[in-house]
């Protein structure tokens, strides 16, 4: 584990480096802001409901990209005799800040912090920094992979036999973003963040999404979203499963 740790490191720390060497071009001071809300629903021999809400905004020039993002997801289902229960309910906040955004090698702060009843998670919270490193430039088709060291902790929502309550540890991060205009109107959107413990990498959260937006107009998307959230530990807190898949239709708006 020592010398993939070293490996890590050593990525990262050549990532700051050259970033360092400025680009021959300025780039225009730019915002973004999206709202989405998506939905699903179950009928027949089981009824329920599954509700998605997104807000994130960002702020990027040729020296900082500022970003923020909420997330907020819900599911409840009911049983032949009609009682309601909650199968799912989560929350998540983040922030990160990235220098030199336009460049080919970017470093890059991130903090977040998280909640996850289906995945008994009481409170998640991670802190650290990395490198971007941009494959395909920002535009309607664009392609990055970033990678991280972080600090997380995370907080059970339950007491487990032999389970600490509260566990710290360091992770590796690694993302890999990528968008695809594949029609006027057709755009694909998929990001994959991996982040296994430092010292064991079978402990890991992977978080797949995958996106299909159909635009109506300038300001307005139809989504189809597919969501799938692996905690390897999810299991021992007392989750039902390791997994958490979601497959959401909904509208966002861009201004």
């Amino acid at each position: 584990m020592v010398s993939i740790s070293r490996f890590w490191f050593g990525a990262l720390a050549t990532g700051a480096l050259l970033a360092s060497v400025p680009r021959a071009e300025a780039q225009a001071v730019k915002w973004n802001r999206t709202v989405e809300a998506s939905a699903n629903f179950l009928f027949g021999a089981a009824d329920g409901r599954v509700g998605a809400l997104a807000a994130a905004a960002g702020h990027a020039d040729s020296a900082l990209d500022f970003r923020t993002e909420a997330r907020f997801n819900y599911a409840e289902a009911q049983d032949a005799n009609g009682n309601v229960s909650v199968t799912a309910r989560s929350s998540r906040f983040s922030l990160g800040v990235d220098h030199r955004p336009f460049g080919r090698v970017s470093p890059f702060a991130t903090g977040t912090i998280e909640a996850s009843y289906q995945q008994r998670v009481a409170r998640r919270l991670s802190a650290g920094g990395g490198a971007k490193f941009t494959i395909v430039p920002p535009g309607d088709n664009e392609t990055s992979l970033s990678m991280a060291v972080l600090w997380a902790q995370t907080e059970a929502l339950r007491p487990v036999e032999g389970v600490d309550a509260i566990e710290t540890l360091a992770r590796l991060s690694m993302r890999f973003h990528f968008n695809r205009k594949l029609t006027p109107t057709l755009q694909l959107r998929h990001n994959t963040l991996w982040q296994p413990a430092a010292e064991n990498l079978g402990r890991h959260t992977t978080e797949t999404t995958t996106g299909l937006g159909l635009a109506v107009n300038t300001a307005l998307s139809l989504t189809l979203t597919l969501r799938d959230v692996y905690d390897s530990e999810a299991t021992v807190r007392g989750a039902p499963s390791n997994h958490d898949g979601q497959l959401l239709f909904g509208i966002r708006a861009k201004y």
